[in-house]
């Protein structure tokens, strides 16, 4: 045990992951020992909610204060920049083990119900490696309360083309409308200088649609699908070093 949780190793193929059992992250994914998203070591405890899960909200609530059916509710503020509550209450939670095998995981947990969210959930993720298909990721929750609740679900890997620099990287994204009602990324451009920290309506919202960053020196892509949704939000800093993230 470590502050990581437990370390689960899965591999099938060419394809090899690292699990934590903490916030069920995913720590490390290669294929052919090249690494597809940016890995931190399971003992460690990561930077920027890297590989965590992110329930029952991702992203951020303004000043920590929603309301939902009526009422007023207020989390707890744990992002002092921007001032608001971030990516949900699992991401820091240890995650129990259900079922392993050699390529797939499945963790659980019971989120009870708090004053800033006074709703209980059971979340399960499965982390399954297959050998032509890579990684695949699978989050159910429940509603084992007696209310309705407001509830949303994200993942949050940092994607790279074997830890290269990503300035001289393509980026697609499945764009049709973004924040700022700007456009951009809906055809491979190379990243350079963008700073990206957005929230996107994808297109079309009612399929599944991908996100791809390729490298042209590692002769690489790294991309992820999601099954339809209607929001994708993507991040990365303004700096020459800097990695993408979900």
């Amino acid at each position: 045990m470590h502050c990581g949780g437990k370390t689960i190793h899965l591999q099938a193929g060419h394809y090899q992951a690292k699990i934590v059992t903490v916030g069920a992250g995913l720590a490390e994914l290669t294929h052919r020992g090249r690494h597809i998203v940016i890995p931190h070591k399971p003992e460690e405890m990561p930077l920027a909610h890297l590989g965590k899960v992110l329930i029952p909200w991702p992203n951020r609530v303004v000043d920590g204060s929603y309301h939902y059916n009526g009422k007023d509710y207020q989390l707890a503020v744990n992002d002092s920049v921007s001032h608001t509550a971030i990516h949900g209450l699992l991401a820091w939670r240890d995650w129990q083990i259900n079922q392993q095998s050699a390529s797939e995981v499945s963790l659980t947990i019971f989120l009870p119900p708090s004053y800033g969210y006074p709703f209980a959930l059971v979340s399960e993720v499965i982390y399954r490696l297959e050998a032509t298909r890579g990684l695949q990721v699978f989050i159910h929750t429940q509603n084992v309360g007696d209310e309705i609740a407001p509830y949303g679900v994200g993942a949050h890997p940092y994607l790279t083309c074997n830890l290269q620099p990503i300035d001289d990287c393509e980026l697609t994204l499945p764009v049709s409308e973004e924040t700022c009602d700007e456009r951009y990324f809906t055809t491979p451009q190379r990243i350079a200088q963008t700073a990206i920290d957005h929230t996107f309506r994808t297109m079309p919202p009612d399929a599944e649609w991908e996100v791809r960053m390729t490298s042209p020196s590692q002769n690489m892509s790294t991309f992820f699908t999601q099954p339809p949704a209607l929001v994708a939000s993507v991040y990365r800093r303004k700096i020459s070093t800097a990695r993408p993230g979900g």
